[in-house]
């Protein structure tokens, strides 16, 4: 009953009131979850530039390790929206099953990169910030980075679950469920930073000790409560051997596809690293705080991922081409204004705003030249991520990780490259600016004269194999 009243509503209310309510309530998560982030770094960066710098190396291993966990929630969606409009009575086979090969894959990846760990701490270039003289306490950060990255991945498996739950679950039109259970794991996360990071604690954790302890104890019990909150909406079934093997051998180019995308992102975080640490190490320590800046400033477009694909999915897979039409305009229209919006207020705001996140003089002035410049090119991120979300939904896989490529390797990186190598000190921010920009014009001029005419064609005509298409 749950899955047909959510099918329903996602079709039969009017577009912009099934935005509006589907979205409001995972805004407080999404919030949560990137101001806990910038909680963490800001309470590091009161300790010493050396702990900031050596969480700034682990960020783009961290930040894959999260991508990667969205990807498998994303995949998982998509198969629930899909399955929810055309064979209700299959979803606790598909939600098990899909759960079960995620959890296969990142215990896969986990093992593979705690094998070669130090081999990717050394390409970010870690090894060499470690050999400098600029790191006074070597022993004691290289022991606490190692430990910390060790018990993330021992995590990981817990992080996935988390994520792919909440998917599931607002795929179901369970919004208002996920949200909430994203918040209090957000709040507990909070709670602890505070605790265990705040040089006033009485328990007060230097270095990395601190939030090794908080993402490997938060993560693995709410996979659990996640769990449990899941299988009472959809029973978990006992899968066989030739389930397992038959979800196995089925065709990987959607989930392939898709995991690509959410490996876009750290791939070009980390190369942003790599070209931030041959100019100087301080850019380094101001990315473990910017990194966590941009996702926030990005929030209405990362809570419209969370909303977007399920309101997508089910009117495209449902033959309703108006609604998708109409909900993409909406959508795009509102994060450009939002985005405008915000960056004019950072504009005028740089110097306290740099000030408060992070006093220390090697620190500060990058952070006001990312302020003044970066901002700028949001709107076209913006509409890049939701754009790519969507298409998700809508099975076209291949065109959402040419976006993202698009965005973040080709657009991004380049210009980045180009504007730190001939320009003064704001022209790494400068590059990123256009590159966010050239990213959001490349998705608008696909939108209006190439995707949406198909999208309408291919809807209209309904051809009778529609729902037999495999996800």
């Amino acid at each position: 009953m749950t899955i047909i009243q959510s099918k329903n509503c996602f079709i039969d209310e009017p577009i912009a009131k099934v935005i509006w309510r589907c979205t409001i309530p995972m805004f407080a998560a999404i919030a949560a979850l990137l101001g806990y982030d910038l909680l963490e770094s800001s309470l590091l960066a009161q300790q010493n530039i050396d702990t900031l710098t050596a969480l700034g190396f682990t960020l783009p291993i961290t930040i894959t390790m999260m991508a990667i966990a969205i990807g498998t929630s994303i995949r998982c969606n998509n198969k629930v929206v899909k399955f929810a409009c055309n064979k209700s009575a299959k979803l606790p086979e598909i939600v098990t099953t899909s759960l079960f090969t995620s959890a296969l894959l990142i215990v896969a990846l986990a093992s593979a990169a705690a094998l070669f760990n130090q081999e990717l701490l050394a390409l970010l270039g870690n090894n060499s910030w470690q050999t400098s003289d600029l790191l006074v306490d070597k022993s004691s950060i290289t022991d606490q980075q190692n430990i910390y990255l060790m018990v993330r991945y021992l995590s990981w498996i817990f992080l996935g679950l988390i994520w792919q739950c909440n998917s599931v679950l607002r795929a179901l039109g369970e919004i208002r469920m996920a949200g909430n259970l994203m918040l209090i794991w957000l709040a507990s996360k909070s709670i602890l930073a505070i605790v265990l990071l705040s040089p006033s604690s009485p328990f007060y954790q230097t270095g990395l000790t601190g939030i090794t302890i908080i993402h490997g104890t938060t993560d693995t019990l709410f996979a659990m409560i996640s769990l449990r909150i899941l299988s009472k909406k959809i029973p978990f079934q006992t899968l066989k051997l030739t389930t397992i093997l038959t979800s196995l051998r089925q065709p990987k180019t959607d989930t392939l596809m898709v995991m690509t995308q959410q490996l876009v992102t750290p791939i070009s975080l980390a190369i942003l690293t790599i070209i931030a640490g041959n100019i100087d190490y301080t850019y380094v320590a101001a990315f473990a705080i910017l990194f966590r800046i941009e996702a926030i400033l990005l929030i209405i477009p990362m809570v419209l991922t969370t909303s977007m694909p399920a309101i997508i999915g089910t009117n495209y897979w449902s033959g309703h081409a108006n609604r998708v039409k109409k909900a993409y305009r909406l959508v795009f229209i509102g994060i450009i204004s939002i985005q405008l919006l915000i960056a004019i207020s950072l504009f005028y705001n740089s110097n306290l705003l740099a000030q408060i996140l992070c006093p220390q003089a090697g620190v500060y002035p990058h952070l006001k030249n990312y302020l003044l410049w970066v901002p700028w090119g949001y709107a076209g991120a913006g509409c890049a991520i939701v754009y790519q979300s969507c298409l998700n939904a809508k099975g076209r896989t291949l065109s959402a990780t040419s976006i993202a490529i698009g965005h973040r390797v080709l657009l991004v990186i380049p210009f980045t490259f180009i504007g730190s190598t001939f320009i003064d000190d704001t022209g790494l921010f400068q590059g990123m600016l256009f590159g966010h920009l050239g990213a959001g014009v490349l998705v608008l001029i696909l939108f209006k004269y190439r995707n949406i005419k198909k999208n309408c064609t291919l809807l209209t005509s309904k051809p009778k194999n529609l729902l037999l298409i495999n996800p």
